[in-house]
């Protein structure tokens, strides 16, 4: 009998334990799949969102990595800042700090860095916001005069007023630190959220990186 015993607990601790190893397996397999798909939405989301602000486009095509609630609320889509520019290229860096999900989650957050370097602008800018820095940067009495030239860093580059040079702001991203909420809605993850947490200079990062 006590050897019945010992065979029967034997028998259940290693049906046990391939199942544990089985449900560990699958566990996994749900894992992966989960954070697989929102890697790819929270890059592709965030990148395609920058570039539909910065080009002033119809958010309306970001609906498969955004809720409709959030494509709605979102003020950035409806900004004016980027009104004046007509931006070439620039370079959308995106670094993702924590992300988790457990399968039996609907809603997870995703701790990101989102920014663009200054540098990396590639721009010119519409006549209107040339004419509205000439009119700020030479005022009537002092158009010409060769010290004014001689302080500012930029020279205008389009039609007309070659030899004047002016300073001409480059355009500004929101770069910092971001939590980005995702709701799973009829098994798609999407982004529904982005929280703005703190902001960070990549210039000043970069540099300090270098001298380490």
């Amino acid at each position: 009998m006590n050897i019945i015993l010992r065979l029967i607990a034997f028998l259940a601790r290693k049906i046990i334990s391939i199942a544990i190893v089985i449900l560990l397996i699958v566990l996994a397999t749900f894992i992966s799949y989960d954070m697989a798909n929102i890697y790819v939405i929270i890059n592709d989301g965030l990148s395609e969102r920058a570039e539909t602000i910065i080009h002033r486009e119809n958010p309306a095509d970001l609906e498969r990595f955004f809720t409709l609630k959030y494509l709605n609320s979102d003020p950035m889509f409806h900004s004016e800042q980027f009104k004046d520019y007509i931006v070439q290229d620039y370079e959308f860096e995106l670094k993702i700090k924590k992300m988790w999900v457990w399968p039996w989650e609907s809603s997870t957050e995703v701790v990101v860095e989102e920014f663009i370097p200054e540098s990396s602008w590639k721009f010119s800018i519409t006549d209107e916001m040339r004419e509205r820095l000439i009119a700020e940067q030479y005022p009537p009495e002092q158009e010409g005069g060769e010290e004014n030239e001689d302080e500012n860093e930029n020279t205008a580059n389009q039609n007309g007023n070659k030899d004047i040079k002016l300073d001409i702001p480059a355009p500004q991203w929101q770069n910092g630190e971001k939590i980005v909420e995702f709701r799973k809605i009829e098994g798609k993850w999407k982004i529904n959220n982005i929280e703005f947490v703190k902001s960070i200079d990549p210039e000043q990062r970069a540099e300090k990186s270098s001298k380490d």
